[in-house]
């Protein structure tokens, strides 16, 4: 996400004449949607694309606002990954809790090799063929790639997302995800910065910050989920005050902050792994 800011200003900059405003808004609103199919992506894209078969990521991937990305049903969202660069500077998103525990992906390094998508994504999937977003490597692990980052009326259904560093991303407004399954990100499966958000029907868990967090907003809605062995099953952060209804939640324990909720379930036991790890070493244990 941060990166594409960067880029996004270059991107502006060199646009900011009216009259480049005016060819630009010419030439790509007013083009069909670009076909790919069972290719790789990378880079900044400024035409809306629909993406079906298996699709490699091979670089940070950034949409333009006005270039929404749709996914078809049954399409495979495959995420590669370079060597990690060592000895690189934490970020400063890096709060307390992680360099308490010296997570690797808390450095700069980690967010030259690994890479996220940033759009208004469409992937509709249906029950059949879900549309799955996860690790290109043989054997999958945490953080294997960054995260999603949703621009305003994105919407997931029946998507699988998994082996993330921080899952989903949702920067924009009315934003939702429903009917999905989130899981084994070595961070939080869902955060929320923004307002006017859906989370519904959805499966998640293994998340070791927490399975979703709450950062902004008063009107979030998230309700019908199954919230298993996590840090916390939701966060609310900032002054967040969701509606939080008819959630079942085991082994992932309710943040206070966020208030009781309605008709919510819990069941307390263990968690059913040791927690996050990262190149084989445990990371964030899920009891501590």
């Amino acid at each position: 996400m941060f990166q594409f800011i960067s880029h996004y200003k270059i991107l502006t900059t060199l646009i900011a004449a009216p009259l480049t405003i005016l060819i630009f808004f010419k030439i790509f609103l007013f083009l069909p949607p670009q076909n790919i199919f069972n290719t790789t992506r990378s880079g900044i894209h400024l035409r809306s694309e629909i993406w079906g078969g298996t699709i490699h990521i091979t670089g940070d991937t950034y949409f333009a606002p006005w270039a929404p990305l749709t996914i078809e049903p049954g399409t495979k969202i495959l995420f590669e990954k370079n060597p990690n660069a060592p000895n690189t500077p934490w970020t400063k998103y890096a709060d307390d809790f992680i360099t308490k525990h010296n997570d690797p992906t808390g450095h700069t390094g980690y967010n030259k090799s690994h890479f996220e998508i940033y759009g208004r994504i469409l992937a509709i999937g249906t029950a059949v063929q879900p549309i799955i977003f996860t690790s290109a490597q043989a054997k999958p692990e945490y953080a294997d790639w960054d995260e999603l980052v949703l621009a305003s009326g994105s919407k997931l259904d029946h998507v699988e997302v998994s082996y993330a560093h921080n899952g989903i991303n949702v920067q924009g407004n009315n934003v939702s995800v429903t009917n999905s399954r989130v899981h084994d990100s070595l961070w939080s499966c869902i955060d929320i910065f923004s307002s006017g958000n859906r989370i519904d029907h959805n499966e998640v868990y293994h998340c070791w910050h927490q399975a979703i967090g709450l950062k902004a907003g008063n009107d979030n809605i998230v309700t019908n989920n199954f919230l298993h062995d996590a840090q916390l099953s939701i966060n609310c952060e900032q002054g967040a005050k969701p509606t939080i209804e008819n959630n079942h939640f085991e082994a992932a324990p309710l943040n206070p902050d966020c208030g009781p909720g309605t008709n919510n379930t819990k069941v307390d036991r263990r968690p059913d792994i040791a927690g996050g790890t990262y190149d084989g070493s445990l990371i964030y244990p899920s009891q501590e």
